[in-house]
């Protein structure tokens, strides 16, 4: 039988914090909510890590409540505080959305039960810090967080306003399992006693509503469907109930709400843009993702093998080698303020639906990952792009661990920009210097990053090993490489001025459960045999074409005329003035790799 009960909290004689000051403490940032709170809850789960370097399982699912476990969220939420206007007899009459946000690997929401109770040398108070307190300075070193204020998107993404927090951690030398639901309402009066708005759901004693404890806990957690732990396993779940999933803008260019399946679409797209450097394989304290909609799993790739964050993940490994990352001089304390590395790659033609979602810049890559020592991604600052549309950069700057207090400072409670207004002394120098340094590394880049000006052709986007976007190049006119003269083999190089020209494509499909790239050639009307050869060519980093780089490389399976059917076999074709002008060509690529097709014209002698 459900014991618990709401308690309100009056306000005290010397003033208390309004509820409505601490859910509007984030201000109205830029980002999407369901961004923050991804972005939030994601760094207190790595802030929580347990020793060791063992994996962190970060989860967030979403589930629609209906039946029996509709049932007991009602038993257990309602009657809702009398005078408290948070509506959660309209939520519990429909069927809600509850996200859960669940974490394992963590060392769960320790310390006292109590705000009034100290806690002891080396406790850290994250339960009433979570739960009860607003504004003090997290108990851990170089954690992402600052004051605690980003929990306010838990209970502004609930409709009414509450979250309900399950943890299981050792409390002085035993495992404790705590449960406990607060909400954030708007203050009221009630028969002439002012109340804050705040409330706590749980056991009635001396004055406040104390958490549920081990077997009630658990019991009251598996009647509400949530996620279990495994025996001697720690961690945190938090459910937000009644869950606003936002608003998106459709193809039609109007806005309307998200529903539970686009949302998981975007939950997911923003772990990848965001947590991506916790997610890297490797890492201590890894960060193990997962998204689920009503038990369906969405899949979660490894960030290092999606083209638009491939260069950011290996400018970020960089940053550990000698030699290969860059520092900002400053002659004074703190003398190494962060690292900085750049990679230069292939672009993909069109954003993956996965990523477009969230995606924090449009088209392909020319932008510096900023980050704290924390690893949490605050920005994506844009630089100088490359000329050559097939090719992108991405950079990476991540704090020191002796600045990074400066750069905490500069932060909005979002987390998500370095603002120097209100800085002073070493904090703001080192703030300006870091921003002036990124400036100017991204500076440059477009003519270097352009391919040389006699090669052609036609970028191709990279295919996944499942096929998971097809793409299409641009049509357009293909400059023509000259072939060598050789008059032993009665061939000379071409110097005719017209020359063949991709008239549709490239661009690649699937055919009989291969990928194919196929492109349609517009040959000129010659006077003489002329022979075409199509040279496929790997772009690897930096812009340079090298075929012989790669065990595999692209191959030429043919010509095809477009209107007679007739099929030649190979990398090269004879055209003369009888053959038709049109040949359509078909290539088989390499896996995950940028291709470039190059026409190469050679004139036959005739003796």
């Amino acid at each position: 039988m459900n014991r618990s009960e709401w308690w309100s909290q009056p306000v005290a004689a010397e003033g208390s914090t309004a509820s409505e000051g601490i859910r509007r403490q984030l201000g109205k940032p830029q980002l999407d909510p369901l961004s923050v709170l991804v972005r939030e809850t994601a760094q207190n789960s790595c802030d929580a890590a347990l020793p060791g370097g063992g994996d962190i399982n970060f989860d967030i699912r979403l589930h629609q409540l209906s039946g029996r476990r509709l049932e007991a969220w009602r038993d257990f939420l309602l009657p809702e505080p009398p005078g408290s206007n948070l509506g959660v007899e309209k939520a519990m009459s429909g069927s809600p959305m509850v996200m859960l946000i669940a974490d394992r690997g963590t060392t769960g929401l320790g310390g006292p039960l109590r705000a009034d109770e100290p806690a002891l040398d080396g406790e850290r108070p994250d339960f009433v810090n979570f739960i009860r307190n607003v504004g003090e300075r997290k108990a851990v070193n170089l954690g992402g967080g600052s004051y605690g204020f980003g929990k306010g998107i838990l209970y502004n993404v609930s409709r009414c306003h509450i979250v309900v927090a399950d943890s299981v951690c050792i409390f002085r030398g035993k495992r404790q399992r705590r449960l406990i639901a607060a909400a954030l309402g708007d203050g009221f009066s009630r028969d002439g006693v002012r109340y804050t708005g705040r409330h706590w759901l749980g056991l009635h004693e001396a004055g406040f509503a104390r958490a549920l404890l081990d077997d009630e806990a658990e019991k009251l957690a598996y009647a509400l469907g949530l996620p279990r732990f495994h025996e001697n396993e720690t961690g945190t779940t938090v459910a937000v109930v009644d869950a606003d999933l936002g608003r998106q803008i459709n193809e039609a260019g109007k806005e309307q709400p998200r529903d539970a399946d686009s949302a998981a679409e975007f939950i997911l797209s923003t772990m990848m843009w965001n947590l991506w450097p916790h997610m890297l394989t490797g890492r201590p304290n890894r960060l193990v993702c997962t998204v689920k909609r009503d038990g369906f799993a969405l899949d979660v790739p490894d960030p290092e093998s999606l083209l638009e964050l491939r260069p950011f993940a290996k400018a970020y490994r960089k940053l550990s080698k000698d030699g290969e990352y860059e520092v900002p001089v400053r002659k004074t304390a703190p003398t190494e303020i962060g690292r900085f590395a750049l990679v230069k790659d292939m672009a993909p033609v069109r954003a993956s639906k996965l990523l477009a979602a969230a995606a924090p810049f449009q088209g392909r890559a020319h932008h510096c990952a900023r980050m704290r020592h924390a690893d949490l991604v605050v920005d994506y600052v844009a630089g100088d792009a490359p000329t050559d549309e097939s090719l992108q950069y991405g950079a990476v700057f991540r704090v020191s661990e002796q600045a990074d207090q400066h750069f905490a400072d500069a932060e909005p409670p979002t987390h998500d920009d370095w603002v120097t207004n209100g800085l002073q002394g070493t904090a703001r120098g080192v703030v300006q210097l870091a921003k002036g340094f990124i400036k100017n590394k991204l500076t440059g880049h477009a003519g270097e990053a352009a391919s040389p000006a006699n090669s052609t052709a036609e970028p191709l986007a990279a295919l996944s090993g499942r096929l998971s976007g097809l793409v299409a190049g641009t049509p357009g006119d293909g400059a023509i490489g000259r072939g060598d003269g050789d008059t032993r083999s009665g061939r000379k190089s071409s110097r005719s001025t017209g020359g063949p020209r991709f008239a549709v494509g490239p661009a690649l499909v699937e055919e009989d459960g291969r990928p194919v790239i196929l492109a349609t050639v517009q040959m000129p009307t010659w006077a003489s045999i002329h022979t075409v050869i199509v040279e496929p060519f790997i772009v690897v980093d930096g812009g340079i074409e090298d075929p012989n780089e790669f065990r595999l490389a692209p191959t030429v399976v043919g010509w095809r005329g477009v209107e007679s059917g007739e099929t030649r076999e190979g990398a090269s074709i004879s055209i003369d003035r009888m053959d038709e002008r049109r040949w359509q060509l078909r290539v088989v690529p390499v896996d995950d790799a940028v291709v470039r097709l190059r026409l190469r014209v050679l004139e036959v002698a005739v003796s």
